[in-house]
């Protein structure tokens, strides 16, 4: 009888264990990444069992990165389009985000805090905006396209993230804490070895990507209570809103490779968050929709020369 007892306790002390787990890693929200493909098709593209977004995808429309992970710690994926295949490339111990490629797809920046002894987020922390929890540090960092010969672009105990390459390969943007501004914008040689430099004379701004031609960099900003799409010398300068950019909020400027256009994600009044064209001749801002995605939050839009976009797309489950 005794025994009988304490295998009883036993299992219900196991329940109790497995239930409060569950309740310990329950994400507060959830997100995948998808293909548009040029014919309409639309193919989700990440695991389905968690937090995957932000994606930038290669040049030539061939393989995809973005970060996140179904529990624990958030890491950089890489999926080959044509096959399905999805590769961790960076380790489970250690944050890593906002994966890019260059615009020759044979590096990929990203941002990591592997080099600080820090308490590392986890996916069951984030906010649906991926915004870095405060008080913890991360650095730049560059990486093969295969996820090999990693090397640590800035240091310091900042807040540096969101990178993305000039044309030429030879500096990243990045936004930084540095000087205590939140999200000032900054350039680094791509070895590390000059820089960095501010490149705002004044205000802040987030998201940064080089036009085609690498005369200017486009990122986001607050102008009179709305978030704008400006631009900048990629050398700096003054900021230079988009006139044509008429949307109620606009975020995540993306150089489309044909040099004509920019693809962001935004609002207009009365609409779901989704994807946008801004056309560089002054047209006003399209609407990009995927099939299925009407009344669905989605953003982060990339596209490769082949006309292949990636996007995500959020969804709250109970």
């Amino acid at each position: 009888m005794k025994r009988e007892l304490k295998r009883i306790i036993n299992l219900i002390c196991v329940f109790v264990l497995m239930i409060s787990l569950k309740g310990a890693t329950k994400l507060k929200f959830y997100t995948d990444v998808y293909a548009w493909y040029p014919d309409g098709e639309v193919k989700k593209i990440s695991p389905g069992d968690g937090i995957y977004f932000q994606p930038c995808i290669h040049p030539e429309g061939t393989h995809v990165v973005y970060y996140g992970n179904s529990t624990g710690i958030p890491r950089i994926w890489k999926a080959n389009l044509a096959t399905g295949d999805i590769v961790a490339l960076t380790s489970p111990e250690a944050n890593a985000r906002h994966p890019v490629f260059d615009w020759e797809g044979e590096q990929i920046a990203f941002s990591s805090d592997h080099v600080f002894d820090q308490k590392r987020e986890t996916v069951e922390e984030m906010t649906p905006s991926g915004e870095s929890p405060p008080n913890r540090h991360f650095n730049i960092f560059v990486m093969d396209a295969d996820g090999k010969n990693v090397r640590q672009i800035t240091k310091g105990p900042f807040q540096d993230e969101r990178p993305c390459f000039s044309p030429d390969g030879k500096e990243i943007t990045f936004v930084s804490n540095r000087l205590g501004k939140k999200n000032g914008l900054w350039r680094v040689s791509v070895d590390g070895t000059k820089g960095p430099w501010p490149l705002l004379l004044k205000g802040w701004g987030y998201r940064p990507w080089y036009s085609a031609d690498g005369q200017w960099i486009f990122f986001y900003t607050g102008i009179n209570r709305r978030h704008r799409i400006c631009k900048v010398p990629a050398k700096g300068g003054k900021m230079i809103p988009l006139a044509n950019d008429n949307l109620t909020l606009s975020h995540g400027p993306f150089a489309d490779p044909s040099g004509k256009s920019i693809l962001v994600h935004g609002i207009r009044e009365g609409e779901f968050h989704g994807l946008w064209e801004i056309p560089f001749d002054g047209d006003p801002p399209r609407q990009l929709m995927p099939p299925g995605f009407e009344k669905v939050h989605h953003g982060h839009a990339t596209r490769g020369k082949n006309g292949v976009m990636t996007f995500d797309a959020l969804r709250f489950e109970e």
